[in-house]
């Protein structure tokens, strides 16, 4: 088959979320680093799977005693280039540690669990999420972007 060129390139972004009432001050903290990653083209033949480089996540939760807390990441939707698209569910990711970061893959309507637990983490505690691709011949040639928003939340 003929080779295309294509280049995914995705922002990620992040939230954090505290309950509004000043009984309940709990301190999140939510970064991530790279701010954007990238999937270079590749034959589908020889590589199916395409692998982001690592995304290094920083979170931090504390004065949440024991109460449950949240990470979620959504797409702003699929993967767009111009009239093209690439169904979004066709990401998925890797990530570590397990627990309490679990792999999954990619939605445009529903957040997905990306990590949960109870209570505090702190100091500053670290994740690594490899993001993948599944490669295919369909997909046209061109830049596909795409925002993916992780929320950091704790009741």
């Amino acid at each position: 088959m003929t080779s295309k060129r294509w280049l995914i390139r995705i922002t990620l972004s992040t939230f954090a979320l505290a309950p509004v009432s000043p009984a309940a001050a709990q301190h999140l903290e939510l970064s991530i680093s790279p701010a954007v990653i990238t999937f270079a083209s590749a034959d589908p033949d020889a590589v199916p799977l395409l692998s982001s480089a690592p995304v290094t996540i920083r979170y931090r939760i504390r004065q949440n005693n024991r109460n449950p807390w949240l990470i979620t990441v959504l797409a702003g939707g699929d993967l767009v280039s111009g009239a093209s698209t690439i169904d979004v569910s066709s990401v998925s990711w890797v990530a570590t540690p397990s627990p309490p970061f679990t792999s999954g893959t990619l939605s445009r309507t529903v957040a997905q669990t990306l990590a949960s637990g109870v209570g505090n983490a702190a100091p500053p505690t670290f994740a690594s999420i490899t993001f993948r691709l599944a490669n295919s011949w369909t997909y046209d040639a061109g830049m596909y972007t795409q925002v993916l928003v992780f929320t950091l939340s704790a009741p």
